[in-house]
């Protein structure tokens, strides 16, 4: 469903990536984990086709695709209900249908009563969640999700992950999944992968997750105490 073969990368005398190769299956989530800085948005951005690789070619098998950014893009002046229902009526239906449907997923996403809210009256959080909500009401065939998370309070990440899996499995939409946080990863993911110190990509083995966890930990540790 998503392919990129043998991608290059380059900002002036950066060499961001070079030959890099990553394919996702029809169904699968793939998570990229890493450091800020190391490339992850731009790995996103190619799929897109925001970004042109320098070199290799990125092939999707569905144009039909959401992408939730880390700031939120939202319509400042236009409420919730409405930035959700807008890539609905660009796809041709009709207002009304749009409007409601936009309502159903402001309420999957715990907003109901926010509605007619403008984004400046809205928490991070919140305009985040109209973001989400946006992405998936569209049903896309591909969802790339860029930190999506980084926003909302800890008490609503498992809720929000629980929707966005379900959702997921029920359409069986692809997915790329940005994080820097690895215990999101874990609990979305059917395969993550890492942005190493060089750039190149190493796929973590998923067959003892708590041990991936305890590896995640250690190194983060090694890392800051050397820093010290």
């Amino acid at each position: 469903m998503i392919s990129l073969a043998n991608v290059s990368k380059f900002f002036g005398s950066l060499v961001l990536f070079e030959n890099l190769s990553l394919h996702v299956g029809k169904g699968q989530i793939v998570a990229i984990v890493g450091p800020s800085g190391s490339g992850k948005t731009t790995i996103l951005k190619m799929i897109a086709g925001i970004i042109s690789p320098d070199r290799g070619t990125v092939t999707l098998g569905s144009p039909h695709l959401s992408y939730v950014f880390q700031e939120t893009r939202l319509l400042p002046w236009r409420s919730a209900l409405d930035n959700v229902a807008i890539p609905l009526r660009a796809r041709g239906v009709e207002k009304t249908a749009a409007r409601a449907t936009a309502g159903q997923w402001l309420k999957k996403v715990g907003l109901e009563g926010f509605e007619n809210y403008r984004p400046a009256e809205l928490s991070g959080g919140m305009a985040q969640r109209v973001a989400i909500a946006r992405a998936l009401a569209t049903q896309p065939h591909i969802l790339l999700m860029d930190e999506p998370l980084a926003n909302v309070d800890v008490e609503l990440k498992a809720s929000l992950l629980e929707l966005l899996v379900s959702f997921i499995r029920k359409n069986e939409a692809t997915v790329v999944y940005v994080t820097h946080e690895l215990t999101e990863a874990l609990q979305i993911a059917d395969r993550i992968v890492e942005v190493m110190p060089d750039r190149s990509l190493r796929e973590l083995e998923l067959s003892d997750r708590v041990a991936v966890a305890r590896d995640w930990l250690a190194r983060s540790l090694g890392k800051l105490g050397a820093a010290l």
